[in-house]
């Protein structure tokens, strides 16, 4: 169950660089002033999407000068009490933006331009997108302080560059030159079992061994019980003086010392944010990076694929496998290891009643539900198992596929509602596996989208947000120009707040 929290304050007043590719930028300064210590690099593993950029680390310290790494203009501004907070975007002459989030506050000019806009619209979340002679900035210039605003669990700085017209974030590493001369490690070794390619199963796990600063398994051969399989790893990347563990840019596997796949993170577009949990998974506690891609894909982060990175031996005899990683600075590590199938056997299908191809729309609609799945929605080839069952006290539920399948993108689901509670219909609410994801009620039918498949049913919000007053069994020194509290809520979330102190509309600080 989602639960919303937003935590206000109120406050009574009336008021330099190497670049790696010619095609990334040059020039930029860094955006805050102290040894750069990278706790979260482009591309590493987080839930439901990619990171984006570079996480400086400042905790326990906030109020940090934040600058804006060259000349430039502030394009964009957004306070948010999720996502990134209050952030800025600065767009550069050399056709790309910068990201800063997190922050604090504003320095003193920008400040006063988001409040003005703020009591003009009142409105406290606020995005606004200034023209480019309303607030110009100078390279070094300090544009705001280091916070933990948004969804942030500590202290730091989020900071990205995006190609201005794509918006397409890039790797950071790529363009500064953060010291780096240490190799990444490979910490274990997954083998899949591809026989089923709409459902691919980790099979083996096999740790890696560092002896003498060579990488090893405990087994150098390892037999397969098909001979249809693909390879995944686990690992971490350090970069020189900095002990946090952040996640390995590229990989190699090759099969007899042909390359048969690569992948590099770097170009990857929020619209495919998603499809983190097809390129990984989470086993043991480790993330595996999978070396092998699906039936369907559209991502920049893969370069040379052949059979989808996949292995389909045609005889019992050993064969080399060999895992190559590299970090942005070029430093490398590899493991090689010995392959062998037990048995031949051929691919393998699922016979059901629905079958929906990655490739093409899908729309299925019967007496009590309707689901219209848009190309690109899902990456392999999935059959859609439907079952009916009843759940007390609302009825009518329907399963639909497995929660486990991949969603890249938002389909649309439909349930017919036969006799709803009157004048309580504008409160109806879908469910999928228990989590709201909202809904329109028209003409008896609930639709919303979903990101994921399973079990729909519906249920009604009738319970108003909560707000409470935090309590803190520390002691602190009595503050009486603000007021600190949260708003909540079980099902549907916070859509929109105002506060007033004697009818007087105010600015709060998330």
């Amino acid at each position: 169950m989602r639960i919303l929290k937003i935590s206000v304050f109120i406050f009574f007043i009336i008021q330099s660089v190497i670049s790696y590719a010619q095609l990334y930028p040059t020039g930029f300064g860094y955006p805050i002033d102290r040894e750069p210590m990278i706790t979260g690099n482009y591309g590493e593993i987080r839930p439901n999407h990619f990171h984006a950029g570079l996480d400086f680390s400042t905790d326990p310290i906030l109020n940090l000068p934040v600058k804006s790494v060259a000349d430039g203009y502030v394009s964009r501004i957004k306070i948010s009490s999720v996502g990134y907070g209050r952030v800025l975007y600065i767009t550069h002459t050399n056709g790309y933006v910068s990201v800063y989030a997190h922050q604090k506050k504003y320095a003193d000019k920008i400040d006063a331009y988001v409040k003005q806009e703020q009591r003009k619209q009142q409105k406290n979340e606020i995005e606004l997108f200034p023209k480019p002679n309303e607030l110009p900035v100078k390279k070094a210039e300090i544009i705001g302080y280091t916070g933990n605003s948004g969804s942030s669990t500590g202290p730091h700085l989020h900071f990205e560059i995006r190609e201005e017209k794509s918006e397409m974030p890039i790797n950071p590493l790529l363009v500064y030159d953060v010291k780096d001369n240490v190799k990444p490690i490979i910490t274990s070794i997954g083998i899949y079992n591809t026989v089923d390619t709409n459902h691919v199963k980790l099979e083996t796990l096999e740790t890696v061994k560092n002896v003498k600063e060579k990488l090893i398994l405990t087994k150098n051969t390892i037999v397969i019980d098909g001979n249809a399989f693909a390879i995944g790893f686990s690992g971490y990347d350090v970069a020189s003086g900095n002990p946090n563990k952040n996640n390995i840019y590229e990989a190699k596997v090759k099969l007899d010392n042909q390359v048969i796949y690569h992948h590099q993170l770097n170009n990857i577009s929020f619209d495919n944010g998603r499809y983190v949990n097809v390129f990984s998974e989470k086993v043991n506690g480790q993330k595996m990076q999978k070396c092998f891609v699906p039936t369907c894909y559209d991502i920049a982060i893969y370069k040379n694929i052949v059979n989808g990175g996949k292995v389909l031996l045609t005889d019992t005899f050993k064969h080399t496998i060999e895992l190559i990683v590299n970090d942005e600075k070029g430093n490398t590590n590899s493991i090689s290891f010995v392959v062998k199938a037990k048995r031949l056997i051929n691919y393998v299908g699922s016979n059901t009643t629905y079958n929906a191809f990655c490739n093409k729309e899908f729309k299925l609609k019967e007496d009590n539900f309707e689901i219209i799945i848009p190309r690109g929605s899902i990456v392999n080839d999935m059959f859609i198992h439907k079952r009916t069952y009843i759940k007390a006290p609302i009825g009518g539920g329907i399963e639909l596929g497995d929660k486990d399948d991949k969603v890249i993108k938002a389909f649309k689901m439909g349930l017919k509602i036969n006799k709803p509670i009157k004048q309580k219909e504008s409160k109806l609410v879908m469910t999928v596996n228990g989590d709201p994801i909202g809904g329109q009620f028209e003409d008896d039918w609930l639709r919303a989208e979903s990101k994921s498949f399973g079990t729909f049913n519906y249920t009604y919000d009738t319970i108003a947000p909560t707000i409470t007053i935090p309590t803190s069994k520390k002691k602190k020194t009595p503050i009486t120009n603000f007021i600190h509290f949260k708003i909540s809520d079980k099902l549907s979330g916070i859509a929109d707040y105002n506060v007033y102190v004697n009818d007087v509309w105010q600015i709060v600080r998330l």
